[in-house]
C-alpha cells in the first residue's frame, strides 16, 4: 500500500511539474495573444508590524480535486462550508456546477477538478470554498488545516500562456499554488460574468 501511495504522489508531482513547464512560443504569435501572470502579493487580513510580516510565511488552504492537491491563499478565502444545495448552472460548461445564494448575494460555484483538467470533472467535492468578494466559490475536498508555505520554496511560473491561474508549485508539499486573482479572471473569461 505504501508503494502505491508513493507512486500516486510521484504521478501528481510529475503532473504538476508538466503544468509548470512553459509552452513553446510560436514565432508569429502577436504580443496581444501572450498572457502574462503576475504573482499576487500577499494580503494580510490583520494589521501586522512590517518585521512580523516578513518573518511569517503566508498561510494556504490545501484543496484536493480528483487526487490533485493545490494551495489557495487563506487571505483570498472568505468562508468554507460543507457543500450546500446549488441552483443549476445557466450553461453546460462542466466547470460551473451552479450557483449558491448566501446572505451577501450569490456565488457561482466552479468545479476545481474540471478547472485542473476537463476529463476530471465531477470528482468528489464535499466542500465549498468561497473566494474573495464572494462572487466565486470552489467545489473541492479540504482535508488538512491551513499550512504555511515559504515563498522562497515555491517554483513560481513566469509568463505562463496556459493555465494562468497556476502561479507556481511547492516542491515541499508537492502541490500547485493557485493565483486567486488570475483564477477568477480566467473563470470570468471562460464562463462569462
Amino acid at each position: 500500500m505504501i508503494g502505491n501511495m508513493n507512486d500516486a504522489e510521484q504521478i501528481v508531482a510529475d503532473y504538476l511539474a508538466e503544468l509548470l513547464t512553459p509552452a513553446p512560443v510560436v514565432a508569429d504569435e502577436s504580443p496581444a495573444q501572450v498572457q502574462v501572470v503576475a504573482i499576487e502579493s500577499w494580503r494580510n487580513t490583520a494589521p501586522v508590524q512590517e518585521s512580523e510580516a516578513a518573518s511569517q510565511p503566508p498561510r494556504y488552504l490545501l484543496c484536493v480535486a480528483a487526487g490533485v492537491k493545490v494551495a489557495v491563499a487563506m487571505a483570498d478565502i472568505t468562508h468554507m462550508l460543507p457543500m450546500p444545495p446549488l441552483t443549476p448552472p445557466r450553461n453546460t460548461n462542466p466547470v460551473c456546477l451552479g450557483r449558491w445564494r448566501h446572505p451577501s448575494g450569490e456565488a457561482r460555484v466552479a468545479d476545481l477538478a474540471a478547472i485542473l483538467s476537463p476529463d476530471m470533472a465531477g470528482a468528489h467535492a464535499p466542500t465549498l470554498v468561497l473566494l474573495g468578494d464572494r462572487r466565486w466559490a470552489l467545489a473541492c475536498e479540504v482535508t488538512d488545516e491551513p499550512v504555511e508555505i515559504d515563498s522562497a520554496s515555491v517554483m513560481w511560473r513566469d509568463g505562463a500562456a496556459t493555465r494562468p491561474w497556476l502561479a507556481g508549485m511547492s516542491k515541499e508539499l508537492r502541490c500547485g499554488v493557485i493565483g486567486t486573482t488570475a483564477l477568477i479572471a480566467w473563470l470570468e473569461q471562460e464562463l462569462g460574468p
